[in-house]
Parts: C-alpha cells; structure tokens; sequence
C-alpha cells in the first residue's frame, strides 16, 4: 500500500472512531437526564449513567488501540465533554475525569498501564490534596492518610493519591532540602469512600473524600504525573500539567449552553407586561451575548490548545508562551462561562428560582466547578508573570 492510500486509511479509522463516539454522546442523553435528579439526590453518579459509561467504553477514548483505547484527539475530546455537560455538568465531570485519568497516572511502566486499563470499567479516580504519607517498607510503601475531592470514586476501580515520602518518622527531603512526593496508584478496594460530598452544586459528581490506614504498594505502584517523557511511546502519555484546566473548562461552557437553550426554550411559554419573556430585549440581549461569550472562549482555547498539542505529538516540550496562552484562555473561558449562566438566570426572572427549571443548578453548578484549583484566578496571574519573563511557579502550569 502507498503512503498515501496508507495515510487516507489511517484518516477514515480515526474519523469513524470520532463519528461512534459523538453517537454514543448523544445516544446518552435519555438516560442523561432521565436520571439528573437521582445524581443530585444520591449525590454521585447514579448506577444507569455509570453503566451507560462502562457499555461505550468511554473511560479508554484518549487512549491508543494498543491499550484498548480510541485514539480520539483532544480538540475532540473537549468538544464531546461540552456536549454531554450541556446535558448535566456534574455527568460531564464525571466523564471529563475518567478519560483523563488515563494521563495523569504518570511514567508508570507500560505493561501497568494494560492492567489498569485491561477492560471498560477501568475508570481511575483521583486526589492530589491533602497529601497522605507513603512510608518505605521493604520493596514498597505503607500509605496513610484521607484525600478529598475525588470525583467519580464511586465508579471507580483504581484510585491516584499524593503523599509526602517517610523512611520511618524522618520525611525524605531532595538535596534543595524540599519534601519529596511521589504519585501512587492503588486499588479502590485498598480504602474506604467516606460520605463528605455535601454540595451546593456538583453534587453528581460525586467528589467525595477517601482514606487508607498502612495500606501497602509495591514501589513500581509510585510514579510522576504529567512527567513530560519525551521517551513515552504515545503523545497523550506526553502530556503536559497544562492540560488540566483544558480539561475541565469544558464542562463549564456545557452548563453555560445548557443555560443558553434553556432560555431559548422559555421564551415562548414565559408572559410579561408587554408580551413574553421572547419579545423581551433584555431577553435578546442575554442569549446573544451569553452565546457570544462561549463561542468566542471555546475557539480561543481550541486555537491555543493545538499548537501546544503539535509540539507534545513531535516529542518537543511546549513553551511557558504556549502554556500561558491556554490557561490564560481557561481562566477567562471559566469567568465567561459563569457570566453566561448568570446572564441567562436573571433574564429568565421569577423562574429561574424554581427547582422545575434548570437555571438555579445551572448557576450552582457553573459556580461549583468554577472552584477547582485548575480554573483559578491563579492562572491568570501566572500567565502575567510569563507575559513580563518571569518564571511561573504554579506546579500545574
């Protein structure tokens, strides 16, 4: 076969991976939001959503057909969970955090990345705060400790945690003097899921706090997240801290377009003085703009995103330019998305403070995920501080 014929092969693969998935998106939306107020009630992901989830085998999708994944790109990847968030944020989160869990298990050797990604219900969930503490024990580790904000550990197999390293009572410092942490990767079954995740909004998601009490890991279990190894065998394994941020906002512009067709969709059934709620110009005003806003921050992210991405495929570390420009387009795209909802919320009027409509957890959800330590003000400002050549020293940046 010629390279041509071989590379328009390669292409027609690739584009029906991306086709199956964006009809197996949309092809959850009954169950979706049949089951939204039974994620907000139970306060994670309901049982027929994760199943759903385990049935497409969704949680391999960025991952490569040698690890029993899709290969689908990133750009695709963040417009399939904008998709799905419009239908509910916290089941976008959820499907958000358990493909990219495939990224951030780190340098781990290749032949565990088989074993914990071996079959669909492989989702990994996750916590990097508070720290635990791994002390050394023969050819492993002894962890102790209770992490919060794990998103998805009720459908979880396999859980990511962070722990400062002990040899006994003496922490392990680097020749700087610093603590030295490491990343591990342990099964679910090894902790206990505690039921802390009493929220406002997000409350699907399910991102509760769990604990482990001397719970073995054998050394090669501990790795780096995001390591940046040139030498890994597949561009999403090369994946830059960077990446988180890219990967949540997504939701956020999700809720706001759920917010965005949910006024749409009021407008005719809403009477004011004058008219209905359709006739409006505040209403006018709010959908277009709230519509422009998205729009504009989601080209801006994708457009910063690719080039970022050009250079991880090529083997090449980005430039602190080329972070600062997608996290400074997350931050602002995180600000907008919040914009947008409340935009909608208030020209939605009395309605909007009803549990029937959806603007009230609209606004509750944008603004919960607006929390998350990625979508921060921080990064904002770090990108400043590259703008003016200085250093940035968000350890995610």
């Amino acid at each position: 076969m010629s390279e041509g014929r071989q590379n328009s092969r390669v292409k027609e693969v690739l584009m029906d991976r991306i086709e199956r998935a964006w009809a197996t998106v949309r092809g959850m939306r009954p169950i979706i939001e049949e089951y939204r107020a039974e994620g907000d009630r139970l306060r994670r992901l309901p049982d027929a959503i994760a199943r759903a989830f385990f049935d497409a085998d969704v949680f391999r999708l960025l991952l490569p057909p040698e690890l029993g994944g899709q290969d689908i790109d990133p750009i695709t990847f963040y417009d399939l969970v904008e998709e799905i968030s419009s239908y509910d944020g916290s089941v976008g989160w959820n499907y958000s955090l358990g493909i990219t869990s495939s990224i951030t298990v780190g340098d781990l050797p290749i032949e565990h990345y088989r074993r914990i990604y071996a079959t669909p219900d492989c989702c990994v969930a996750g916590s990097a705060s508070p720290p635990g503490r791994a002390v050394a024990d023969k050819d492993g580790y002894r962890l102790t400790g209770r992490w919060a904000w794990a998103s998805g550990i009720h459908q979880s197999k396999w859980i990511t945690l962070n722990a400062f390293l002990y040899d006994g009572d003496k922490p392990r410092t680097d020749p700087r003097g610093m603590p030295q942490a490491l990343w591990f990767v342990v099964p679910k079954d090894a902790g206990t899921v505690l039921d802390t995740w009493h929220t406002g909004g997000m409350r699907g998601t399910g991102s509760t706090e769990f604990e482990l009490t001397n719970a073995f890991v054998a050394a090669e279990m501990g790795t780096h997240p995001f390591p940046e190894n040139p030498n890994a065998p597949y561009p999403i394994l090369r994946m830059p801290p960077t990446f988180l941020g890219f990967n949540h906002v997504c939701a956020l512009t999700g809720i706001a377009k759920s917010a965005i067709n949910a006024l749409k969709a009021l407008g005719g059934k809403v009477s004011m003085m004058g008219g209905s709620l359709r006739d409006n110009p505040q209403t006018h005003y709010a959908v277009a703009k709230a519509e422009a806003m998205i729009e504009s921050c989601d080209l801006s992210i994708k457009e910063a995103f690719r080039p970022l991405w050009a250079k991880v495929v090529t083997g090449e570390r980005p430039s602190a330019e080329m972070r600062a420009r997608v996290h400074r387009a997350v931050a602002l795209g995180t600000e907008s998305a919040q914009q947008a909802v409340q935009l909608c919320y208030t020209a939605a009027g009395g309605t909007a403070i009803f549990e029937s409509a959806p603007f009230e957890k609209a606004l509750r959800d944008v603004n919960a995920a607006a929390s998350h330590i990625t979508l921060r003000r921080i990064f904002m400002e770090e990108s400043g501080r590259v703008a003016f050549g200085i250093a940035p020293q968000n350890p995610f940046f």
